[in-house]
């Protein structure tokens, strides 16, 4: 193919994405992200809060919202989980620095120049950093009692010793993970906070300085004012919902100061009537009890609509509540439409709203299938288009 054919393939490909009509839409509303941003900044006006975008931004989209930040944000960092996701960021123009905190083979060191912070909780990470990346800028990884990842008390020592014989990697921070913030019960995260402080000790004794700190994410950061940190790493509070449970003290106090930034829709895709005693979907799972108006939508599992929600889960279409009727599908769920005034082919559904106290909300779908927001969330598929909007209508 000739550069003038690929030129005009690639104007016609642009021109039909500006026109194309897609079934199914995840809406993103920008303003909720600045709102949710400021209000933890307010929380911690002496710590730098950094949005963490790992799982696809929470299944809003990585590089959608990575954008977003980059530009009207600005943050220390933009935290992502693998070297895949800051690569991604990277390629999408994304100039903000990053910082990874999930684990990477450390033989992938060795091809390119890390532009990236690097997280460290291994003394083979060290020494290929030290070997391919000199420079690099790491964070160390403290683990103060989640048993995941991260450098256990008895080897401080052993690690203190392998970072001064590496001097040529520059160590920018310190963190932890609190395994417990969302409890009611805080000892076990003020004991975390208490070894974390203690680990930082223990390595600014041996010479070593942090230029950050950090050791909580959403829940911990509402929780506790002195957790030994000048940095933030927020996860779902960013996406404005809360990790605490329905009985938590904490969790109506959050979730009435943040905005959910996301809304799921789709539309409809066929009417049809069903007459008593027929049945639908797989399984023959729904029965109707009577004569029924029913709206076949075009989107199933794959697409995130959960299969749990299987005959108990609603929809939302032109204000009436709708009961899904039978099993949801890999691509394609029906769904009751009686209650709602000449539906038609075309009109939206919403599938997962945006206000937290509709019956469709993640918060409340999540509680219908004994679930929490973040599985729903990371569940939407990465094909679903995701746009971001000033507001919603």
């Amino acid at each position: 193919m000739s550069l003038k054919s690929l030129g005009l393939s690639f104007i016609i490909l642009f021109i039909l994405r500006r026109k194309y009509k897609t079934l199914n839409l995840i809406e993103i509303n920008a303003q909720s992200f600045l709102d949710n941003y400021s209000y933890f900044q307010n929380l911690h006006p002496e710590s730098r809060i950094c949005p963490v975008l790992k799982s696809n931004a929470y299944g809003h989209g990585l590089t959608l919202v990575g954008k977003f930040i980059d530009e009207e944000i600005k943050p220390e960092f933009i935290c992502v989980d693998s070297l895949y996701e800051a690569y991604e960021l990277e390629k999408s123009g994304i100039k903000n620095k990053i910082l990874i905190i999930g684990y990477t083979f450390p033989e992938n060191f060795k091809f390119r120049k890390i532009p990236f912070s690097i997280p460290v909780f291994d003394l083979e990470t060290i020494k290929y950093l030290s070997q391919y990346q000199s420079g690099a800028k790491v964070h160390l990884k403290i683990d103060t009692g989640m048993n995941r990842l991260g450098i256990k008390e008895e080897q401080f020592k052993e690690f203190s010793e392998c970072l001064k014989k590496h001097s040529n990697i520059e160590i920018e921070g310190i963190y932890t993970h609190l395994s417990d913030a969302e409890n009611n019960d805080e000892t076990f995260s003020l004991l975390q906070i208490e070894r974390f402080k203690k680990a930082v000790k223990f390595f600014e004794d041996k010479g070593f300085e942090f230029k950050w700190k950090h050791s909580c994410s959403t829940a911990g950061s509402f929780r506790f004012k002195n957790a030994g940190s000048n940095m933030i790493r927020l996860g779902i509070g960013f996406y404005g919902i809360s990790p605490f449970s329905d009985d938590s003290p904490f969790d109506k106090k959050l979730s009435c100061n943040l905005k959910s930034c996301l809304r799921f829709v789709s539309h409809v895709s066929q009417i049809k009537i069903i007459n008593k005693g027929e049945t639908v979907s797989y399984n023959r799972t729904f029965k109707s009890s009577k004569r029924t108006k029913i709206a076949i939508l075009p989107l199933g599992y794959y697409d995130g609509f959960d299969r749990r929600l299987s005959n108990i889960g609603k929809v939302t279409i032109a204000g009436a509540s709708c009961p899904i009727l039978g099993r949801v599908c890999m691509n394609v769920s029906v769904v009751d439409v009686s209650n709602v005034k000449n539906p038609h082919v075309g009109q939206e559904v919403v599938i997962y709203d945006n206000m937290t106290d509709s019956e469709n909300s993640i918060k409340n779908i999540a509680r219908k299938i004994d679930t929490i927001p973040y599985e729903l969330l990371v569940k939407l598929s990465e094909t679903t288009r995701r746009e971001l909007k000033e507001k919603f209508s």
